[in-house]
């Protein structure tokens, strides 16, 4: 029987002190495209000006719930993502208000996760020994022995070496999905092995997805699930994200992968539970939390007459052609849990590299032919349901730009203020560099949307 590692001591480091000596909280659980979180010391002062103690923040794009963690003691919170991945972040940061004890946390855990583990580990004995060997001794040439005699889950199955081809038969897969909460979780170990995680990682992944289904509060789940989005954001095998993963292509990124095979899942996933135990900030507020197109949520909160409460929207809409769905595509699946039908090659041959789930959801803010539409449709049916304040957070590397154009579209229905920052973003990727360095100054804004009285 496997025992839980002992939760280690959790530092203050993600608390820090805001403009005026306010005390921001902060607890980071993905490395998240266009997070606020190094925003927050000039963000929130801002935003607080727009709305008094105790007023409603609707945020309607949440993401990661950086802005909302970091208000929670202030004001109530509503949070809306379409992304499910968010929503759980949402309710772990916003929603739980219980004091966690750590001999009670692991006691809910242990027997599911030794039980999906252990049968997974005499399933996979041998291609494990192998693996464990391979990483061990940083052997490159053994590990990709190793791979090679592996299944790859969406190709043509190989020699059955290690008798598991079984299980990544279309015909297992199809059981699978019609009953995902069947014995045993095993969706990480056919799907991702080998590319995003080692095979063990999976397994472990997989036992603790188990465990966190069998806890029956909703609230203590979705801390369960954030941390293990934490963990498995730890121990990805990319450049910090999940569109794809790296390869082994040459010595230097081939010791680098294996070095990245021997993280420990569940050291990760109790160190970010230990923050909770630590930092996890109490409210008095019934924060509300919604998984809805933005358009939907809007409708749904003026039928049910809380629209009118609402005292400020934040607006951080996806700003480049990045699709979220496509970079954060696994956390989705490891809440979801479904055994999705992935994304083809055009010929249908093989999967897309990244492994993208097949519905992925396409953002019109992140479509250079859509965004300006879709950012008028807001302004448009925001100005006609609610007096709200919108404060909308967009920067000057975004699609629309410069950033006057959306500044525009919003006068059609709204008195804008613009405030500016000199915040540097880092530059991931070519289209951002200047004079072929990295570090491009990118300004982040926020425009104050006032509503035109009638």
């Amino acid at each position: 029987m496997t025992n839980f590692p002992k939760m280690p001591s959790s530092q203050n480091k993600t608390l820090s002190y805001g403009t005026g000596g306010n005390l921001l909280p902060r607890m980071q659980i993905l490395r998240y495209m266009g997070n606020k979180k190094s925003l927050l010391n000039w963000l929130i002062p801002m935003l607080s000006k727009q709305l008094k103690t105790r007023e409603i923040i609707l945020d309607l794009f949440a993401g990661t719930s950086s802005v909302g963690y970091a208000l929670k003691q202030r004001n109530k919170i509503i949070a809306n993502d379409i992304q499910e991945y968010s929503t759980i972040i949402s309710k772990a940061l916003l929603q739980h208000n219980k004091i966690l004890n750590e001999n009670y946390l692991k006691k809910q855990l242990l027997y599911f996760y030794n039980k999906n583990r252990n049968y997974l580990l005499r399933k996979f004995s041998n291609a494990i020994k192998d693996e464990a060997k391979s990483i061990k001794e940083k052997n490159i040439s053994r590990y990709k022995l190793f791979l090679s005699d592996f299944p790859l889950f969406g190709y043509s199955l190989k020699n059955d070496k290690y008798g598991v081809n079984s299980f990544f038969s279309e015909h297992y897969l199809n059981r699978k999905r019609q009953s995902p909460e069947s014995f045993p979780f095993i969706l990480f170990t056919i799907y991702y092995s080998n590319t995003f995680f080692s095979l063990e990682q999976c397994i472990d992944i997989d036992s603790l997805r188990y465990a966190i289904s069998k806890i029956k509060n909703a609230s203590e789940q979705a801390v369960y699930l954030s941390c293990l989005m934490y963990a498995i954001s730890m121990a990805v095998n990319s450049s910090g994200h999940f569109a794809e993963f790296l390869k082994l292509n040459s010595k230097k990124n081939s010791l680098e992968i294996l070095g990245q095979r021997g993280h420990s899942v569940t050291n990760y996933f109790f160190y970010k539970l230990s923050e909770f135990k630590k930092l996890n900030i109490q409210t008095q507020w019934k924060n509300e939390v919604y998984n809805y197109h933005w358009q939907d949520l809007i409708k749904k909160l003026n039928n049910n007459k809380k629209l009118q409460n609402i005292k400020l929207i934040y607006i951080d809409p996806p700003y480049t052609s990045s699709q979220y769905s496509r970079y954060y595509h696994i956390p989705e699946t490891l809440v979801k849990y479904d055994y999705p039908l992935l994304t083809y090659t055009r010929d249908f041959k093989e999967p897309v590299k990244g492994r993208y789930r097949n519905d992925r959801t396409q953002s019109p803010f992140s479509q250079i032919s859509k965004a300006k539409q879709e950012f008028d449709n807001m302004f448009k049916l925001l100005s006609h349901t609610t007096k709200s304040t919108l404060a909308i957070s967009y920067a000057d590397n975004s699609i629309i730009k410069p950033i006057q154009k959306l500044v525009e579209i919003a006068q059609k229905y709204y008195f804008v203020t613009k405030i500016e920052n000199g915040y540097i973003h880092s530059a991931q990727g070519s289209r951002y560099k200047e004079n072929g360095k990295g570090n491009h100054q990118i300004h982040e804004h926020l425009l104050i949307c006032k509503p035109k009285t009638k």
